[in-house]
C-alpha cells in the first residue's frame, strides 16, 4: 500500500504497481476504520503512470485524478468524482509525474506537480474548474527536477531544491500565479550533525519566533 494523498481526515491509498493493469484504488476514514474502492472499467487498455487526491471547496466534493498513458504514449488526466461519476472522465494533457503520485501539494484546491523532462515548468489541475495549467518555475534552476519537491508552507505554493548538502533552497510563490514573485530562502544545515546531512530534507511547517 502506498499513500496518495490526504484531504479533510481521509486518505487514498494505492495497492500495487500504477504500471500494471490490475491494480486498486482506495479511499480510507481511519477514524471510523471505513474504507471503499474506487471504481474501475472491467478491461483497461491503458497504464497508469499517476495519482492525486484533491478536495474542491466550491463544490466540497472529493476527487480522484490520474494520468493515463495510451498506445500513443499520451499522458491524458482523467478524474473521478466520488459520489457522483460512474465512470472515469477525461480533461486534458499533460506530461506525467516524477512519481507515482502527482504530488503532496493542494494549494486551495489546485493540484501541482513537476516532470522528468523540465525544471522550469510546474504543472496543475484545479479541482473545481478541472482545468490543467502550467506556470514558469524560479528563472534559472540549475539541478534536475528529481532534486526538487514542491511542498506548501503558509497556503504558499513552494519549490524545495533538497539536495545541497550544506543547505536547503525554498522558492516561495508569494503572489499564486505570478511568475515574478518567487523569492528565495536559503537554510543552513550547519546546525544538523554532518553524518545525516546528506539525508533529504524536506520542510512541511513554519513558524514565527517571539522576540522578547
Amino acid at each position: 500500500m502506498r499513500l496518495i494523498g490526504s484531504c479533510n481526515g481521509f486518505v487514498c491509498l494505492l495497492k500495487g504497481w500504477v504500471y500494471e493493469l490490475y491494480h486498486s484504488v482506495y479511499i480510507s476514514n481511519p477514524l471510523l476504520g471505513e474504507y471503499f474502492e474506487v471504481e474501475f472499467p472491467k478491461q483497461e487498455s491503458r497504464i497508469c503512470s499517476a495519482y492525486a487526491f484533491c478536495f474542491s471547496e466550491a463544490s466540497r466534493q472529493y476527487k480522484v485524478l490520474r494520468s493515463a498513458v495510451r498506445q500513443s504514449k499520451v499522458s491524458e488526466l482523467e478524474v473521478y468524482t466520488l459520489g457522483v461519476d460512474k465512470k472515469w472522465r477525461y480533461v486534458g494533457e499533460a506530461p506525467k509525474p516524477l512519481s507515482v503520485s502527482f504530488s503532496e501539494v493542494n494549494v486551495n484546491g489546485v493540484v501541482h506537480w513537476m516532470n522528468w523532462e523540465k525544471n522550469d515548468t510546474i504543472y496543475s489541475f484545479n479541482s473545481g474548474t478541472e482545468e490543467v495549467k502550467c506556470m514558469l518555475a524560479p528563472r534559472g534552476l540549475k539541478s534536475p527536477c528529481y532534486n526538487f519537491t514542491l511542498v506548501e508552507l503558509g497556503n504558499c505554493l513552494c519549490l524545495c531544491n533538497v539536495d545541497p548538502i550544506e543547505y536547503v533552497d525554498i522558492w516561495w510563490m508569494k503572489e499564486y500565479g505570478i511568475t515574478e514573485s518567487w523569492t528565495k530562502t536559503r537554510i543552513l544545515k550547519d546546525t544538523i550533525q554532518p553524518n545525516i546531512r546528506c539525508d533529504r530534507f524536506i520542510p512541511i511547517s513554519t513558524w514565527k519566533m517571539e522576540k522578547y
